[in-house]
């Protein structure tokens, strides 16, 4: 499981023309290998990825009940 790169979002946004792109990606189900979840946010300007961020973060903690301490160490 490798996380999604935000040069992928940002290729989804200019292919098929969206200003904010948020892939949510889940593995789950009985395979050996580990369960995660992940998140990548773009956005075509700075106000478009902040709004794009903003989205990421609710369903990240909100919908998906993700834990702040725990993601942290993440961000770049």
């Amino acid at each position: 499981m490798e996380p999604i790169p935000v040069a992928a979002a940002k290729r989804v946004a200019l292919d098929y023309g969206y200003d904010q792109v948020i892939i949510i990606a889940r593995k789950v189900g009985q395979s050996l290998e580990p369960h995660g979840e992940h998140c990548t946010t773009y956005g075509v300007d700075k106000a478009h990825c902040e709004v794009a961020a903003k989205c990421g973060d609710f369903l990240k903690f909100k919908v998906m009940g993700w834990h702040r301490e725990a993601t942290q160490e993440h961000v770049e």
